[in-house]
């Protein structure tokens, strides 16, 4: 059977994953490295989308709807004599030169990016970071300036991107295995339960495609970026009633007469 075949009928029969347990031990430890490798795309794909969005659009921020203005001995000044605020879908834009809007100011915002007085202070549902311009105080930084270091970090993207995919999976599928070897654990205890003869390098096999349904339905909901209320707790209980019903399917050892 391919792994396809198996992909495929993991999703919804758990007679088939029941005979799973006989697998080849490296044909599974593929199957997962594949699983996990599938639950990573999305978040590849909206991390690509979000950095490119990012950097075109701070390009055209900075350039075409952000007065003139200089950061020079840590201080930002322009002629602007009044804060101005930019709204953008999901967060504002906020530039102030004069000293007036403070980081309590930002945080009332709820998501937003701001170049203040002495510093750039970035806010993320009211949690706030912020970066000090006396870091760039031997350095003068206009506009253009800016936008020739976003057009530069846009020119290393497609370098950066893989290295911090490689990074995701590994750490994903770091996560996927540690989840299979629990639920080998527990699909020994069910075993037990039901008086199924099952060995833990057994369940190991059948958790690895338990996890299939749920890994699917996951990935589908990443990528069109909807939360699912509870998600971790859903996706453990399918793949334990995925373990659970595959067990059932094995057959109780006969009673000797």
């Amino acid at each position: 059977m391919t792994i396809i075949q198996r992909f495929i009928k993991s999703l919804y029969s758990p007679k088939d994953i029941a005979k799973y347990r006989f697998l080849g031990i490296g044909r599974t430890i593929l199957y997962v490295f594949l699983l996990m490798l599938l639950s990573t795309i999305p978040s590849l794909y909206h991390l690509s989308k979000m950095s490119i969005q990012a950097l075109n659009e701070g390009k055209q921020i900075f350039m075409d709807e952000l007065p003139p203005f200089i950061i020079e001995n840590g201080e930002l000044t322009s002629n602007e004599s009044k804060p101005i605020i930019i709204k953008k879908d999901g967060f504002d834009i906020i530039f102030d030169s004069t000293g007036q809007t403070t980081e309590n100011d930002v945080r009332n915002h709820g998501n937003a990016i701001a170049l203040l007085k002495d510093e750039f202070f970035v806010v993320n549902n009211q949690t706030g970071q912020n970066f000090s311009y006396s870091t760039f105080q031997d350095n003068k930084m206009e506009n253009k300036d800016i936008d020739k270091f976003l057009t530069s970090i846009h020119g290393v993207l497609w370098i950066v991107l893989p290295i911090i995919f490689v990074f995701l999976y590994l750490f994903t599928a770091a996560l996927g295995f540690i989840k299979v070897s629990i639920f080998a654990g527990i699909g020994v205890l069910i075993a037990q339960a039901l008086n199924r003869k099952l060995q833990y390098r057994q369940s190991w096999r059948l958790a690895a495609h338990s996890i299939t349904l749920p890994t699917v339905f996951f990935f589908l909901m990443d990528a069109i970026k909807t939360v699912v209320p509870g998600g971790l707790f859903i996706n453990w209980i399918v793949c334990f009633i995925m373990l659970y019903l595959s067990i059932r399917e094995i057959p109780q050892p006969k009673i000797k007469a």
